[in-house]
């Protein structure tokens, strides 16, 4: 079994910047990725809309890849492309690459940053014909940018989240009318002016709080959806449906795994340093909760190898579990533990599903030391500022509504 110092799994945007960030502080960084090139989910998307805020240039989507790639190159980073991950039992990892079969490696350090994953049209219930021009974003994207195929001509997309309307660039890119953008839920997950922007300059029309009932065609081949909107039926013609957002961490190896769960995020719990329960191992990037804006998981990435580098995750750490009992419409928190010994400028950050209001507290030991004023849309991203007093080992941590 081969044995090497700091390994990285997964070659987005997060495990690029991290894999980087540790060459550079003298570290020997072997970085996994399952694809045959590395880039993760922005070498998909032929848009702009990358790179402005990390890389300080506006870049498309596979420029931005080919931009971290190059700099992890340069940086003395070895990259394994075609390296699927097959186990996890702490420090050991399995492998199968198609040169070397199945193979195990073990690891000083181990920073995961797998990433995340659409949820498909099966899981969403969607009555109606199958297809091939049934897809997800990320398999739209694999046609039209890696491919340079144009799979339909006039498309509807199921989901508002940020990646819907990355769909819709898509479809412009590739010559595909739009047709509509539906979504289920009473609100959209994008802010409303986004929304109407695609409408008034893509002409696409959305509509939120409707209901998908059908997608229908004959052999195969689809001739449109049906929905019903404001009370009211209505069928809208297209040869294709993409089905958009409702991303979940990829991390269905990880929970067979014998490493710490935690059910909220549906991921690894880590610590404010990125560290997870175990000591050695890391965490960063989509993997921790579900699809972020690539410029967020770069920043996770790098913050995680500094974390790596000052060996924060250490046999004595004992993290503290952050408690949140009630919030029932909570998507994700992260980080979800505090390591007493670690300074942090915030405390945490957290999403929720509803429209939410109202005073949340902070309660250490039983006692307020915080009281935060909500009033979040969906999906948004909430920070919790650090609190003045000190948290010690054994303490209890919660965040509870008044």
């Amino acid at each position: 079994m081969k044995r090497i110092p700091v390994a990285v799994v997964g070659a987005g945007p997060a495990g690029l910047a991290a894999s980087t960030e540790l060459a550079h502080l003298g570290h020997e960084v072997h970085c996994f990725e399952r694809e045959s090139e590395a880039g993760g989910m922005p070498r998909h998307c032929g848009h702009q809309g990358f790179g402005l805020l990390d890389l300080r240039r506006p870049l498309d989507g596979p420029a931005y890849a080919a931009e971290l790639v190059r700099r992890a190159r340069r940086a003395g980073v070895t990259l394994h492309t075609d390296h699927t991950l097959l186990a996890v039992d702490g420090k050991r990892m399995r492998f199968c690459s198609p040169e070397r079969g199945a193979f195990e490696i073990e690891a000083d350090r181990i920073l995961l940053a797998l990433g995340a994953r659409e949820t498909p049209r099966p899981a969403r219930l969607i009555d109606g014909i199958r297809s091939p021009a049934i897809l997800t974003t990320g398999a739209l994207q694999r046609f039209v940018t890696l491919r340079g195929r144009r799979p339909f001509r006039r498309a509807v997309i199921i989901g508002s989240d940020i990646v819907g309307f990355s769909a819709i660039m898509t479809c412009r890119h590739a010559g595909i009318e739009a047709a509509a953008l539906l979504e289920e839920a009473p609100f959209l997950r994008v802010p409303s002016l986004l929304a109407r922007g695609e409408e008034m300059l893509l002409g696409t029309h959305v509509y939120a709080n409707c209901d998908a009932i059908s997608i229908e065609g004959e052999r195969g081949r689809v001739e449109g959806v049906r929905f019903r909107w404001q009370g009211e039926e209505r069928f809208i013609e297209c040869d294709g449906v993409v089905f958009s957002g409702e991303f979940t961490p990829e991390s269905a190896l990880l929970r067979q795994s014998s490493l710490a769960w935690d059910p909220r995020n549906d991921s690894l719990p880590v610590t404010q340093g990125f560290c997870t329960p175990h000591p050695g191992i890391y965490a960063a990037g989509n993997l921790l909760r579900g699809a972020l804006a690539a410029y967020k998981c770069h920043a996770e990435g790098i913050a995680a190898a500094r974390s790596l580098h000052a060996e924060q995750n250490r046999p004595d750490n004992k993290a503290i579990e952050i408690e949140t009992p009630g919030l029932e419409s909570l998507d994700w928190i992260s980080p979800s533990l505090v390591d007493p010994a670690l300074s942090h400028p915030y405390l945490t950050r957290l999403r929720f599903r509803r429209p939410t209001r109202g005073t949340l507290l902070t309660l250490l030991n039983g006692r307020e030391v915080m009281r935060s004023r909500i009033d979040a849309r969906p999906w948004q991203t909430l920070t919790l500022p650090w609190f003045e007093q000190e948290v010690k080992e054994g303490d209890r941590l919660e965040l509870r509504f008044l």
